[in-house]
């Protein structure tokens, strides 16, 4: 479990994360949303130990992470940011294989558990297919889908993705959301990722964590948060719920 005790985090003075006491379950996808600038990223950040929070103190597991060693903390966590590395010269099969670096370190032997867990991801991420091919030369669909089976590669039991549909075209943020769920439940993995479609988190998440001008506004179930009075508090203009015409008990809002 996660554990956040009066985090916040500030930049040159000015605070970008109020102090914030939250309890993150294993097992579940969490969507972290919110406006521009609400502090989702930056809380993601703190999860993946990318910042040092300013006051408080995050746990994992009951211990904080500034005492994880850094090998140790990527066989718990892997963290896909937002602006992703270069992968120029890199094959798919390339890529994923970075995934197992927590498990052998930098000058440690690939071993055939490597390789399996390697295989591994990529049939459960569909994207055995591309292993041969450049991974600049694929769509940004599969492109996404081979950083996810990296991830998947490193065996860790939290994902957290930044912002991972951002720029994906509607078919392939379905696509990837689907799939992001699936390996969540299926692995047994806690997922937390930053979204901007509010409809979007509520279709693929199973609970949502508010964020306003870096305050932790609120928090629920997608059925708790897809209310009028939920929804303007947290983006700030009025909007309308219907039912989802395809999703039992699911809910769309429109502005």
């Amino acid at each position: 479990m996660f554990e956040l005790q009066s985090v916040s985090w500030q930049v040159n003075g000015k605070v970008l994360l109020h102090p914030v006491d939250l309890a993150i379950d294993p097992g579940k996808v969490i969507g972290l949303i919110g406006h521009n600038g609400s502090g989702k990223s930056t809380l993601l950040k703190l999860l993946a130990r990318q910042y040092t929070p300013s006051s408080g103190c995050v746990l994992l597991n009951s211990k904080p992470l500034a005492k994880w060693r850094d090998r140790l903390l990527a066989q718990q966590i892997a963290y896909l940011p937002q602006q992703l590395p270069a992968t120029e010269g890199f094959t798919a099969a390339d890529l994923v294989r970075l995934g197992r670096y927590p498990w052998h370190g930098a000058l440690g032997r690939f071993t055939r558990e490597d390789q399996a867990q390697v295989e591994r991801a990529m049939e459960l991420t569909g994207t055995s297919k591309f292993a041969d091919r450049n991974v600049d030369e694929l769509s940004g669909g599969e492109r996404q889908r081979v950083w996810i089976a990296m991830l998947i590669a490193q065996n860790a039991r939290y994902l957290l993705l930044d912002e991972p549909t951002s720029a994906l075209d509607i078919a392939h943020q379905i696509e990837v959301l689907a799939l992001i769920r699936k390996l969540g439940r299926d692995l047994e993995m806690g997922v937390v990722v930053v979204l901007h479609d509010i409809n979007m988190a509520a279709t693929y998440c199973d609970h949502l964590i508010a964020l306003h001008s870096g305050h932790l506004l609120t928090q629920g179930s997608p059925k708790e948060i897809m209310r009028p009075e939920a929804l303007e508090a947290i983006y700030g203009i009025n909007m309308s719920v219907i039912p989802h015409p395809r999703v039992e008990g699911g809910a769309i809002a429109v502005a």
